[in-house]
């Protein structure tokens, strides 16, 4: 039973994604309301899949590590990476989606394991997952919503 990693510098995320296979990383900020909602399930999951050289799960304030915000072109919270070993961003999960992040464990799972992912398990995974710059789906909605809150509330 292992919590996510909270993130304090530059160099301790390097040091997390050197050190697995495949690092999922939880972008948020402590104004941000869908963040809040979704945390206890990404710790859970966490809880239950971090696996010692496999896969880590990381926590990234937003507003603490700008640098890391940044290099990651972070532009909406919640966002989860699935990052592998080296650096390289394989997926992105945009919103508090727990069925998302359950599909990048699954993915990095079976990845690391050596299973090739057949072309319709890939589709499947393109359908809940949003890769790069593409589909925003009710991120905007989201996003509205939670400047209200953080300036009403």
């Amino acid at each position: 039973m292992s919590k996510p990693i909270t993130v304090t510098s530059v160099e301790e995320l390097d040091a997390t994604l050197a050190s697995h296979e495949y690092t999922i990383i939880d972008f948020w900020a402590t104004w941000c309301p869908p963040c809040k909602a979704i945390a206890p399930v990404y710790e859970k999951l966490a809880s239950e899949n971090t696996s010692a050289d496999t896969l880590a799960f990381a926590k990234v304030d937003v507003d603490a590590q700008k640098q890391l915000a940044q290099r990651y072109n972070i532009s909406a919270m919640p966002t989860f990476l699935l990052v592998q070993k080296g650096g390289e961003v394989k997926k992105a999960v945009r919103g508090a989606d727990a069925k998302g992040i359950k599909t990048l464990i699954g993915y990095a799972k079976k990845k690391a394991s050596g299973e090739a992912v057949s072309e319709d398990e890939e589709k499947a995974f393109s359908q809940v997952v949003f890769s790069g710059g593409g589909g925003m789906g009710l991120m905007p909605l989201l996003l509205l919503a939670a400047a209200v809150w953080y300036f009403f509330f």
